[in-house]
């Protein structure tokens, strides 16, 4: 399995943080943030320059992934009022961004 240009492994790491950052941040506060580090290694071990298929599938899944972020944020604001919006962006940002770039690279 090749690790350089892996979208697959990169969006699953970064579906791993995300669900890390979203745990870390309900025990700890601000200090679960730390869980972020997941997804800065997935992205240092795993760059490389895409190719025009890779760039219209990365541009997909981003497009998914703000739909339905705007969403998730909204439902934060509306139902809970008492959860730091700024930790759900991060988490549930990473995590949909996961999700949707492991579908849609998998897909294909």
């Amino acid at each position: 399995m090749k690790i350089k240009g892996n979208k697959i492994l990169f969006f699953g790491m970064e579906l791993i943080s995300g669900l890390a950052t979203f745990a870390t941040t309900m025990l700890w506060g601000d200090i679960g943030l730390l869980g972020t580090i997941i997804f800065f290694i997935g992205m240092f071990i795993t760059h490389d320059i895409p190719d025009e298929r890779e760039t219209g599938l990365l541009y997909k899944a981003t497009a998914l992934e703000v739909s339905v972020m705007g969403a998730v944020m909204a439902v934060i604001y509306i139902l809970f009022k008492e959860y730091n919006w700024f930790h759900g962006f991060v988490s549930f940002g990473m995590i949909t961004r996961g999700l949707i770039g492991w579908i849609t690279f998998a897909r294909e």
